[in-house]
């Protein structure tokens, strides 16, 4: 039975550690594969466009995980749960690395892809153990060392694939998911109580919960905005450092390094939500957000100074994006202790459906309208956000 900590509590340092790690690996298997593309292209003797299944393939798959797996975390059971996943991931993962043609390859990635839903789990896990008190700060934890496990799957996967073969890559993702079993069984502690499983009525809590927490609605709105102003940016960035700076593809991997910056802010955005609240943290990201969308306006001017402010509101954006996910998941956690895994699971899978509708939406206005069109857009997305947000502070304060 799941219940509330005490309002300081924390997990130990080490079992935070631990799980942080196993989420950062969780989250690094998702984006591995978007560093393999043209070395699965040329080995498999397929056009470009079949290999990027490879890429799809996965995030299909961890979408599907969510809506399926992440809810039987509100049973206690996580310590099998995530001893399951990962030995799971292993599994699909050696089937991938010796995968003879793409077909099979495509399954292997989309099962993996659900398996490897660690990071959703974890999160909830934790949020067990923390007290209100607490939440952002434990939370920003979690979510800065994420940041590394992406960058970090994506360019060792890219070295493999490039120096040895794509394989590699697959093979030591099999290696590294079974350590995380063997991590998750031996070092995380055995619940007092499991819930049954109520199958199928676990697969309708998310929706329940999106139904009856107006907290946990507007938590997946402001995200939802937010990312899909984010997503949207990143899906065109490489157009606009084409065509503006005459920049390559190579270009974009230096201006992901924006994201060690926000490696250590986020933590700082964690101690804030704790110390104000969630929605005082809110109002300063979508101003920090409509910020961003005005930087990177200076785009247009082109040469270094463009270039420069580009980079900037890039940055901005990224910072914002991840200090709202911290205040918004604190907020959605303070609300019912024994449904944050069903929570979770509406919150994250709104906020990637407008993920994918931001990327489609803005490639669409840049091709049709240039670059002013997108930051318009992340700007539009954030003002929505803001106004809702005021109108709730507004009702709140009567």
């Amino acid at each position: 039975m799941l219940t509330e900590a005490p309002p300081d509590a924390r997990p130990q340092t080490a079992l935070l550690g631990v799980l942080a790690v196993c989420s950062a690996v969780g989250v690094g298997m998702v984006y591995f594969p978007q560093a393999l593309l043209p070395y699965v292209a040329a080995s498999l003797q397929v056009p470009p466009a079949d290999a990027a299944l490879v890429v799809t393939a996965p995030q299909a798959g961890y979408a599907a995980g969510i809506l399926a797996v992440v809810p039987l975390g509100d049973t206690g059971a996580q310590r099998r749960l995530l001893t399951i996943l990962f030995g799971s991931v292993s599994v699909f993962a050696f089937t991938a690395a010796v995968a003879p043609s793409l077909p099979v390859l495509v399954l292997a990635s989309f099962l993996m892809g659900c398996a490897t839903v660690a990071s959703p789990v974890i999160g909830p896990y934790v949020a067990g153990m923390t007290g209100s008190r607490r939440l952002g700060s434990v939370n920003s934890v979690l979510l800065s060392v994420g940041i590394p496990g992406m960058i970090a799957s994506r360019a060792v996967a890219g070295y493999l694939g490039e120096e040895y073969s794509w394989r590699y890559a697959y093979f030591g993702a099999a290696a590294l998911a079974v350590v995380c079993a063997v991590v998750a069984w031996t070092r995380l502690p055995v619940p007092e109580s499991v819930e049954p499983v109520d199958f199928p009525g676990y697969l309708r809590r998310p929706l329940d919960q999106l139904r009856l927490r107006p907290g946990l609605r507007r938590s997946a709105f402001y995200q939802a905005c937010s990312f899909a102003g984010f997503t949207g940016t990143w899906a065109t960035l490489v157009l606009v450092l084409r065509d503006e700076f005459g920049l390559g593809a190579g270009a974009l991997g230096w201006v992901s390094l924006v994201a060690i910056a926000t490696m250590a802010l986020v933590p700082v955005t964690g101690r804030l939500v704790d110390r104000r609240s969630p929605d005082v943290v809110t109002s300063w990201i979508l101003a920090g957000t409509c910020a961003a969308a005005v930087l990177m306006l200076g785009a247009l001017l082109g040469g270094p100074l463009g270039l420069g402010l580009l980079v900037a509101g890039v940055l901005v954006l990224d910072v914002s994006m991840q200090s709202g996910m911290v205040a918004n998941v604190t907020r959605m956690y303070r609300l019912a202790p024994r449904s944050r895994s069903a929570m979770n699971t509406a919150y994250m899978v709104c906020a990637y459906a407008a993920g994918s509708l931001g990327s489609w939406a803005a490639v669409r206005l840049y091709e049709a309208l240039g670059w002013w069109a997108v930051p318009s857009f992340v700007a539009a997305l954030a003002g929505a956000a803001a106004l809702a947000h005021t109108r709730r502070t507004k009702e709140n304060e009567q």
